[in-house]
């Protein structure tokens, strides 16, 4: 373990579930009762806006470019964050893919509103016209942002999209049935995740993570409820 990133594990094949405890110890991952911007109430929340610290977005970064590395390997030119909780995901994957992997990309983010001085751009980064760009962000619910990216990057860059890559799959239900198979049915863009849902409350469940058990059996039904609600 490097001293200056105290959560980095080089654990081959069992990355999956030291990142799922990586997300339950930095609060990244939260339990309770929440109200999710669909409307639906969800037993749990994924933030990584929790992730602030120079180690934290460090290891989150290294986790995103592992996995974009393992579906793209070198074949793009740009790392995508939505703003506003997507601009450190782009910066932290571009940089552990510098330094990790020997990938040199460039990151990029909208801005909310596009400026009218200066540099009237609405991007903040760099990406050519044409550019093949990779959307990274932290879940994935009903797509309606990841959709909002792909309109932005192609109207205003004619960019391809290679595909996105986040953190969590919520294997949440859309209209008919898998919210991410529908999105790609949609959109032509596959979605990638570094984990998912099930996988997270059966690893943590009654577990105990250097001395929390994050996930009781209050909480783990809690959750069939809503996998049985909501889920696929």
């Amino acid at each position: 373990m490097h001293k200056y990133f105290p959560f980095q594990v080089d654990c081959g094949d069992c990355l999956d579930t030291q990142f799922i405890e990586f997300l339950a110890k930095s609060g990244a991952i939260k339990f309770g009762d929440f109200t999710l911007k669909s409307g639906r109430q969800s037993p749990y929340f994924i933030s990584t806006g929790e992730l602030c610290t120079g180690a934290a977005s460090y290891e989150l970064g290294r986790h995103y470019a592992k996995k974009i590395k393992e579906t793209f390997g070198e074949d793009f030119d740009s790392v995508f964050g939505p703003a506003y909780k997507g601009v450190p995901l782009a910066v932290s994957a571009a940089v552990a893919l510098a330094k990790d992997f020997g990938i040199n990309k460039s990151w990029l983010f909208d801005r909310k509103e596009k400026k009218t001085y200066g540099d009237a751009s609405m991007f903040v980064g760099t990406a050519d016209v044409g550019a093949k760009v990779v959307i990274v962000d932290d879940v994935f619910t009903t797509g309606g942002t990841k959709v909002e990216a792909i309109e932005k990057l192609e109207k205003g860059l004619k960019a391809e999209i290679k595909g996105i890559v986040i953190a969590v799959d919520r294997m949440e239900r859309g209209v008919k049935g898998n919210a991410i198979a529908e999105f790609t049915e949609d959109t032509g863009v596959s979605v990638v995740a570094i984990t998912n849902i099930n996988d997270i409350f059966e690893h943590l469940k009654g577990r105990n993570v250097d001395g929390t058990v994050y996930v009781d059996k209050d909480t783990y039904e809690a959750f069939l409820a809503y996998r049985k609600k909501y889920g696929v």
